[in-house]
This record gives structure tokens, C-alpha cells and sequence, in this order.
């Protein structure tokens, strides 16, 4: 099962690169822009998520930083496209939606190397 997820997860990553590449080849300076903040947005999660191999920091300083600089950047690409109205219910709509999903796949990944951790030190005993 946990081949099938990674196998699963790889395709759908190899085919949105591949999609995002045509839109941003054959589309209009619109779509153009809209591809290019996806990437400068996954580009910058995905810096930031450098945070947590800062040993100095603390796990709740870690994920502060990470999902604060998450949300700036998602904030600006959602106000350089115009992905919404910038009106305080909206903002609260989509604030609230992003943090939803960081901290569901922060959960995910904190139990998956939590068990990991547990593997191991069950192996060195």
C-alpha cells in the first residue's frame, strides 16, 4: 500500500510539472502568470520547509516560521492573480482554508516521522 501511495503521489507530481510546463508554453500572459506563482509558491514551501533541520529551534519555532512564510507568500500570489476579493470575509475564508490544509499535512508528516523515530530507537534496544 505505502508503494502504491508513493507511486500514486510521484504520478500526479511528474503529470502537474508536465501540465503546468504546456499551460506555460502554449497559454496567454494570464495563465502564464498564474503557473509561474504556483511554482515560486511551491518553490518557497518548499525552502522554507529547510526550517526544520535548524537544530536550534524549537518544533513550535520551526513550524511558526514555516507556515508564516507559507502563508505571506500564498497571500501575495493570491493578490498578484486576483485568486479572490480582498475583503475580510474572504480573506478569513482562505486564511482559515490554508492553515486547515498546512496543519493536516504537517500532522501527517509530524505521525510519519514520529513512527519512524520509534523504529528505529525500537531497533537499537
Amino acid at each position: 500500500m505505502k508503494k502504491v501511495v508513493k507511486i500514486l503521489a510521484q504520478s500526479i507530481g511528474i503529470g502537474s510539472a508536465i501540465c503546468m510546463l504546456f499551460a506555460f508554453i502554449f497559454s496567454d500572459s494570464e495563465v502564464r502568470k498564474i503557473v509561474l506563482s504556483f511554482v515560486l509558491l511551491s518553490v518557497v514551501i518548499g525552502l522554507l520547509s529547510l526550517i526544520y533541520s535548524v537544530k536550534k529551534l524549537s518544533i513550535l519555532a520551526q513550524t511558526l516560521l514555516h507556515v508564516g512564510g507559507s502563508f505571506a507568500a500564498f497571500m501575495i500570489a493570491a493578490r498578484v492573480n486576483e485568486w479572490f476579493p480582498f475583503n475580510w470575509q474572504v480573506i478569513l475564508s482562505a486564511s482559515l482554508s490554508f492553515f486547515a490544509i498546512f496543519f493536516a499535512i504537517w500532522i501527517i508528516y509530524y505521525l510519519k516521522y514520529k513512527r519512524e523515530i520509534e523504529r528505529i530507537n525500537q531497533k537499537l534496544r
